[in-house]
């Protein structure tokens, strides 16, 4: 789940372990069907699971993120008969390269992205959106807990409406809920996200 600099993301991975595949990304897949060998990118994939999900529902895999500890949880994961069809991308969000997919899944690691960095990644999330490709995500409101920190980005209805301009909305759902994340209670403010490219 990150790009983030200091989190403590092994700690993470093990209070998150035996997670299933987030309920967004199933979403997603029903629209899309199965992968029939088309490429989908799991952005900020965390220890994996996202990304183990798409392979196993048909799609070629693109991998990304920053922490090296989530990648060798997910590296180990992989079924050796599909290892031909993921690849495993330790970069960045600015630094990572998006070729063209029919699915661009971010489960909860967009806002770990610094602000002055986003707008930038959501142009080329917008432009490796293929015809017809959906966007599947979460981005985070500005009453959440976490809305104060300089290093993270937080958006507005509005501005998640001006986002996501162009798009054909297929899901757009604010929340507010308190509960809990792994550094201890939260409330948490997010909008759910899944877009489609127009076209084929």
């Amino acid at each position: 789940m990150a790009d983030g600099g200091g989190a403590d993301w092994a700690g993470y991975y093990a209070w998150s372990a035996g997670r299933g595949p987030r309920p967004l990304l199933l979403a997603a897949e029903q629209e899309l069907g199965a992968g029939q060998d088309r490429l989908a990118i799991d952005l900020g994939c965390g220890e994996g699971t996202d990304a183990l999900e798409l392979l196993a529902c048909g799609w070629l895999v693109l991998a990304v993120d920053a922490e090296p500890a989530g990648l060798a949880l997910l590296r180990a994961r992989i079924p050796p008969a599909a290892a031909g069809r993921i690849r495993v991308l330790c970069a960045s969000f600015a630094d990572a390269d998006l070729p063209s997919a029919h699915l661009i899944h971010a489960g909860f690691s967009l806002p770990f992205c610094p602000p002055g960095e986003f707008p930038d990644l959501w142009a080329r999330i917008r432009r490796a959106l293929a015809p017809g490709g959906v966007f599947a995500g979460q981005l985070f409101g500005i009453r959440d807990t976490w809305a104060d920190d300089p290093d993270m980005t937080f958006c507005d209805r509005d501005q998640v409406e001006a986002l996501l301009d162009g798009l054909d909305i297929l899901r757009l759902e604010e929340t507010e809920q308190d509960g809990h994340a792994f550094s201890g209670p939260k409330h948490w403010h997010t909008f759910d996200i899944i877009a489609r490219q127009p076209g084929d």
